[in-house]
């Protein structure tokens, strides 16, 4: 029984461990043998990725964590952003490019190259890594399913067809044993959404609740230094 708790997610990564299974990231992809590509999509959170990085840390497993640059409930590019992706790639897990399509359906195909290279050197720029791996964000509900050369992409048929694959979305897994899932797929790519996991189990609107919470103290502090900002600015402070 999965309860999406941190427990529960380091007992699943050391059973896959005992499978005699790497838990690898996508930049170390081996050429034999079985493995599990382990991802973790940050949608909402980047201190929730740091947790995420941390357990898989503790586990001695590296993985990739695919961030949004485009993102409406973070700053990856902002001070604390930078800060707190760095931490996680300070831990020894790969960052790729998590990149939206909307808009990408007015686009020709170079047109999209272009475009998530441009977010691929900004993501390199500022945090003075190499960006090998790209995941598109929400595709079930994108009419757009580019092709960018150049990359390891997570939706490619070698990483999504050619091998199993399974994800946490919405909190469901969608097969009846994810045990039996590992143990019978001696090749997959997992895909694990920070945002579930908890040090005690949370229902989905609880998750959410947590989320709205942390945004609105999020804003809350950007809203007092803007704040402040003003006020000094008026003071002949700055």
């Amino acid at each position: 029984m999965i309860d999406f708790t941190h427990r529960n997610y380091l007992d699943l990564l050391a059973y896959v461990q005992a499978l005699g299974q790497r838990i690898v990231p996508f930049r170390d992809l081996p050429l034999s043998g079985s493995y599990v590509i382990l991802r973790h999509d940050i949608d909402f959170s980047i201190p929730k990725a740091i947790e995420m990085a941390d357990l898989d840390r503790q586990a001695g497993v590296r993985s990739t964590f695919f961030v949004l640059l485009t993102a409406p409930y973070y700053n990856a590019l902002s001070e604390e952003g930078l800060r707190d992706l760095r931490q996680i790639t300070g831990m020894g897990h790969e960052m790729g490019l998590h990149y939206d399509c909307t808009g990408f359906d007015q686009l020709a195909p170079h047109q999209q190259k272009q475009r998530v290279d441009c977010l691929v050197a900004c993501l390199e720029d500022h945090l003075g890594i190499q960006v090998s791996s790209i995941s598109q964000h929400k595709p079930t509900e994108s009419n757009v399913k580019p092709e960018i050369p150049g990359y390891v992409d997570a939706y490619s048929r070698p990483f999504f067809k050619d091998i199993a694959y399974v994800s946490d979305s919405r909190m469901m897994f969608r097969v009846p044993d994810l045990r039996a899932f590992f143990r019978d797929h001696p090749r997959s790519q997992a895909l694990i959404h920070p945002i579930w996991w908890h040090a005690q189990p949370k229902t989905r609107a609880e998750v959410f609740d947590s989320i709205r919470s942390q945004l609105g103290r999020s804003l809350d502090a950007m809203l007092y230094a803007e704040h402040r900002g003003i006020v000094d600015f008026l003071n002949g402070q700055k």
